[in-house]
């Protein structure tokens, strides 16, 4: 299958100098995630994906660009000291004018292939998304359906199916929200069949739960608690996770989040990050 971005095509020399830029700015500094715009309508972010006190960790710079037509969207991958030190990520473009009622956006995964979503505002506080995709792993689509009421709560509900030369299967996802002045609260299912293959070509958790809750601590913080609980096909018993979280709304537009994850194996996830938009004036 043809590309849909052509990604024989080169960076720009300016582009890659900007990458370049984040990517040496990002190595001394101590969070994980930083944001700027250096120019109206394009905005960069760059993520440490290796630990803060390794020189050579390798990272990730978001890049988009906004033009009359629609956005154009892509992510670089930085390795220091390797051949190839700029290695192009998934890549999107959305249409500035809707379709039908709704947005349009095609994108080019990484690993080849091509996505075509659309979604759009159904009226009475009903939304639609949905979602073809074929890739080297699979072909797919998906269709979430939200509904807004106006007592605070949120229903979502998502079918998704995938077909491989030797199998197809399907998954499915049910959740509910409450917004309750300073805090909401989440509970949510899901399931897959054992033939459903995912995106990322790994088998989907045959039977899962997640609760979690939200809550305004001051005006300017939040703190999050999650609790998921699955079972995975062929696994004999189940597996469960709980993650807290904070935010903080930081002076000039900037925030910093924090997250901490254990799970039932006593593994241990940390991550920080500070989000500090830089625009030109």
């Amino acid at each position: 299958m043809s590309s849909l971005f052509q990604p024989h095509l080169r960076i720009p020399a300016a582009l890659l100098l900007m990458f370049a830029a984040a990517h040496a700015d990002a190595q001394s500094a101590p969070p994980s995630r930083a944001v700027m715009v250096p120019a109206p309508g394009v905005q960069l972010s760059y993520e440490r994906l290796g630990p803060g006190d390794d020189p050579e960790a390798p990272g990730r710079v978001d890049g988009s660009v906004a033009t009359p037509a629609g956005t154009l969207r892509t992510t670089i991958r930085a390795t220091p000291n390797e051949e190839r030190s700029f290695e192009r990520g998934d890549t999107s473009f959305e249409l500035s004018k809707g379709i039908l009622g709704g947005r349009v956006q095609f994108r080019e995964p990484e690993a080849g292939g091509a996505v075509a979503a659309w979604r759009a505002k159904l009226g009475a506080g009903l939304a639609a998304n949905t979602e073809a995709e074929r890739t080297p792993v699979r072909s797919g689509h998906a269709l979430q359906l939200q509904q807004d009421f106006d007592d605070g709560h949120i229903a979502r509900a998502l079918v998704s199916s995938s077909r491989t030369p030797t199998a197809q299967g399907s998954r499915w996802d049910v959740e509910v929200d409450r917004i309750d002045g300073l805090t909401r609260w989440s509970a949510g299912v899901q399931g897959a069949e054992s033939s459903y293959v995912s995106a990322s070509g790994a088998r989907e958790a045959r039977t899962g739960v997640r609760l979690g809750t939200q809550w305004v601590l001051l005006p300017q913080s939040r703190m999050e608690l999650r609790y998921t609980r699955q079972m995975q096909w062929f696994a004999s018993e189940p597996a469960s996770s709980i993650m807290v979280g904070t935010r903080f709304d930081l002076p000039l537009r900037a925030s910093l989040a924090t997250a901490v994850e254990t799970d039932t194996d006593a593994h241990h996830k940390a991550s920080v990050t500070l989000t500090v938009p830089l625009e030109a004036r």
